[in-house]
C-alpha cells in the first residue's frame, strides 16, 4: 500500500514532467474484506496530491477472473467508484461476464474508464474484434467512454494459466506475460489508437514489464508506428 510520503518522493523527484498510472491496491481488488473503506481512504490520501496537481492519469483497479458477474460484487464495484469520485479511475475485468453494454453505461455514469485487453483467446477471457472497422466506429465510444485505457498483456495462451504453485509445472507466473509481438500484431493497434485519437480521447497504453523486456522494445516499436 503505499503512503503520502512515498508519492510525494515521487513528484519531487520527477518535478512535474510525468504523469502517473497507479495500480490500486489487492486489498481492493484481489483481497476485499470488510474494511475495504478503510483501506480505500489510505490509497486516497497517498495519491490526493497527485491528483491535485493533475498528475494522475489513472488509478487502474484490475480485478481477477475469479471476480464474477454477481449482485455483491456489482455493489461493491459500484461502492467502490463512488469512494473514488474525483479521481480518474479505469478498471479492468478478467472475466468475460462483465462485457455487458450495462456495465458500459454504468461505467461512464460513474466518470470510470473501461480498460481493454489486448490476452490470450481462452474461454472465460474477454475479446473484442477491434480489427474490423466496423465493430470499431460502432463501439469506440461506448466501451472507451471519456478516456481509453489499453492493455497489451500479450497472447500467450500456453503459459497464461501457469503457477509456481504447480510443482509440475517449472514456469513462474512471469511466463503469462512473456509474449513478443510481431510487428504485423502491433500493426493491427495503430488503427485503434489513431481513431481514439480522431474521436478526441485520451490513450493510455501499456505494456508488461516482462523480465526480459519485451514490453519495451514493443512499446517503442508501437510508439514508431503511430508516429509514421
Amino acid at each position: 500500500m503505499p503512503t503520502f510520503e512515498r508519492m510525494e518522493s515521487f513528484l519531487k523527484k520527477s518535478e512535474g514532467r510525468v504523469n502517473f498510472s497507479i495500480k490500486a491496491h489487492r486489498l481492493l481488488t484481489h483481497e476485499i474484506s470488510s474494511l475495504w473503506k478503510t483501506e480505500a481512504q489510505v490509497f486516497k490520501n497517498a495519491l490526493k496530491l497527485m491528483n491535485q496537481k493533475n498528475l494522475l492519469s489513472s488509478i487502474l483497479f484490475q480485478f481477477p477472473q475469479s471476480f464474477h458477474y454477481d449482485i455483491d460484487n456489482r455493489f461493491y464495484l459500484s461502492y467502490l467508484l463512488d469512494e473514488f469520485e474525483g479521481f480518474p479511475v479505469a478498471v479492468e475485468f478478467r472475466n468475460k461476464q462483465w462485457i455487458l453494454d450495462s456495465v458500459f453505461e454504468g461505467l461512464a455514469k460513474k466518470n470510470a474508464a473501461f480498460v481493454y485487453c489486448d490476452m490470450p483467446d481462452l474461454k472465460h477471457l474477454p475479446a473484442f474484434d477491434f480489427e474490423s472497422k466496423e465493430f470499431l466506429e460502432q463501439n469506440c465510444t461506448k466501451i472507451f467512454g471519456n478516456m481509453a485505457y489499453l492493455r497489451l498483456h500479450g497472447r500467450n495462451a500456453d503459459n497464461w494459466y501457469a503457477s509456481t504453485d504447480n510443482e509440475k509445472n517449472d514456469k513462474n507466473g512471469s511466463a503469462r506475460y512473456e509474449y513478443f509481438y510481431s510487428d504485423e500484431e502491433l500493426f493491427s493497434f495503430v488503427p485503434i489508437v489513431k481513431f481514439i485519437k480522431n474521436a478526441g480521447k485520451r490513450c493510455q497504453i501499456f505494456f508488461n514489464n516482462h523480465p526480459k523486456g519485451y514490453g519495451a522494445q514493443n512499446a517503442l516499436k508501437l510508439k514508431e508506428m503511430l508516429q509514421s
